[in-house]
């Protein structure tokens, strides 16, 4: 199976480079080059994963990527020139699984792209044991459909918010270590920074809080992070 990539990046000459590349390892790339409507193609398409751009003409990558997220859970990696820990921070916060600085070594990128591929798709994605979810307290994790559901209210996650989910919620009262979640998470991959990590916690966490499930998501000082019952009950 050739996994497909959509290229959305106003730099022909750079998305033509990446294609050339990905495809030489047998994925299939769409370059994009209407950039009005990335909604509606990425729906038609329906890639495996998405390449970003920052800088597209009318709309940034970061209003592209809050938009996409609200119709799809496909993997979205950014590509930026703009290499501020605030912009990389913006990028995870509006739905970005990953980030990738311009310009980029090659080599970075296709390792990067087959990491999440392997993550989301490939030998690293965690089968459940079960159809019906795991529950706990009243609470019910649904890995494969990315759902967290306590009673009526619904949790819906990201790929990646998902899987940290899945690591807390296994060990849970208990704490995970941050080393843990980044080996079990992005499987060690070198080229992840802890702002990854953080930024995704934080949207977990804001996304259990505003669908009403009672866990929250507390660090553990120097060591990781945990689930606690609402009201401090672990």
């Amino acid at each position: 199976m050739a996994y497909k990539i959509a290229i959305i990046e106003d730099d022909l000459m750079l998305a033509g480079q990446i294609s050339q590349l990905l495809s030489r390892y047998g994925y299939d790339c769409a370059e994009m080059r209407d950039f009005s409507a990335i909604d509606a193609h990425v729906a038609a398409d329906e890639p495996d994963l998405i390449l970003l751009d920052v800088n597209l003409p009318r709309y940034d990558g970061f209003y592209w990527c809050r938009t996409l997220r609200e119709q799809t859970k496909v993997p979205i990696l950014i590509m930026s020139a703009r290499n501020d820990t605030a912009d990389q921070v913006r990028g995870m916060e509006s739905g970005a699984d990953d980030y990738i600085t311009k310009p980029f070594d090659p080599d970075v990128l296709l390792a990067k792209v087959n990491a999440v591929i392997r993550r989301s798709y490939g030998d690293l994605r965690p089968q459940p044991a079960t159809d019906g979810g795991v529950e706990k307290r009243g609470i019910t994790f649904w890995e494969m459909q990315q759902t967290v559901a306590y009673g009526d209210q619904r949790a819906e996650l990201s790929y990646t918010e998902a899987q940290l989910f899945r690591e807390l919620f296994s060990a849970f009262p208990d704490a995970v270590s941050r080393g843990e979640l980044f080996m079990q998470v992005w499987d060690g991959d070198t080229f992840v920074e802890d702002n990854t990590l953080n930024v995704n916690i934080r949207r977990l966490r804001e996304k259990l809080a505003a669908a009403g499930i009672p866990l929250e998501v507390r660090v553990v000082r120097s060591f990781g992070y945990k689930l606690v019952m609402e009201g401090g009950r672990a």
